[in-house]
């Protein structure tokens, strides 16, 4: 069996090194800016370990890979918007990475083979229509934003993840469809997504979703995750990897999107 010696040792340094400098300073522009470069070397690491676990059909360390990659590049986003919140939120996730230890293909097996029947992408948010055909929605990549910190950094100050223009051109008038994804063999589809509702606002009315507040004063300092702008799910295995994704309750009118990091699959409710 040959292994790779640097995936777990590797991840555990990183997240010693990163997280102990990043809770140890005041998330200053300079010193933020500069951390991404390391992570972007650890995050492309995983993705050929990722690949290689998807090939080998060993979707467990495939998902837990992938978890990680989340976790790391929610960390890259939170650093670039200088949300101390979110950082302190990872750390524990961080701290516990996946070991993968690379071995020889296994077997094929009904249990284990990849989906051919599911949506085309994994990962991907699709609508599930009656003639069974799947539908994409609004694919986007949103940016990082912050307002308010007030004078000379004092004040409070909110995060936000911004996608561009007021309304999704994928809309839904009287109720929501069946919304699906496809996930590697027994990888949790709520460690890959979750629903957020947006904001709409600003000088151009694009969509917000404010993830984290914090609030600065001469000798105090407090930061905390905004939550009420998220949809609770759950999620039903339909067979083949494939997920439909049960929201708690109706979705009112306004916009939405299903969010995996800084990639979302938007859609609004309502004419």
């Amino acid at each position: 069996m040959s292994t790779f010696p640097s995936s777990s040792d590797r991840s555990t340094a990183l997240a010693a090194r990163f997280l102990g400098v990043i809770l140890s300073l005041s998330l200053s522009a300079a010193k933020a800016n500069a951390q991404p470069s390391g992570i972007d070397d650890h995050i492309h690491q995983l993705d050929a370990q990722i690949a290689q676990a998807a090939a080998a059909q060993h979707f467990e360390a495939a998902a837990g890979l992938q978890r990680d990659r989340t976790n790391w590049l929610d960390l890259k986003h939170a650093i670039e918007a200088q949300d101390a919140g979110r950082i302190l939120a990872l750390q524990a996730a961080l701290q516990q990475p996946y070991i993968y230890q690379a071995v020889a293909p296994r077997a094929t097996t009904a249990g284990h083979a990849l989906t051919t029947s599911g949506p085309e992408f994994m990962h991907q948010v699709y609508t599930l229509e009656a003639d069974g055909s799947y539908q994409p929605l609004e694919k986007q990549e949103a940016s990082n934003t912050s307002s308010g910190g007030g004078y000379g950094g004092f004040g409070g100050k909110v995060s936000s993840l911004k996608v561009a223009g007021d309304r999704s051109n994928v809309r839904f008038e009287v109720a929501a469809p069946r919304f699906v994804v496809t996930t590697y063999p027994g990888q949790d589809p709520s460690d890959i997504l979750e629903l957020v509702k947006f904001d709409v606002r600003g000088a151009r009315k694009d969509r917000y979703v404010d993830m984290s507040k914090s609030s600065h004063a001469f000798y105090h300092h407090s930061s905390s995750q905004v939550t009420d702008n998220r949809v609770r799910l759950a999620f039903k295995n339909l067979g083949d990897q494939v997920y439909e994704v049960v929201i708690d309750g109706t979705l009112e009118a306004g916009e939405y999107a299903f969010m995996q990091g800084r990639k979302v699959f938007a859609f609004g409710m309502g004419k």
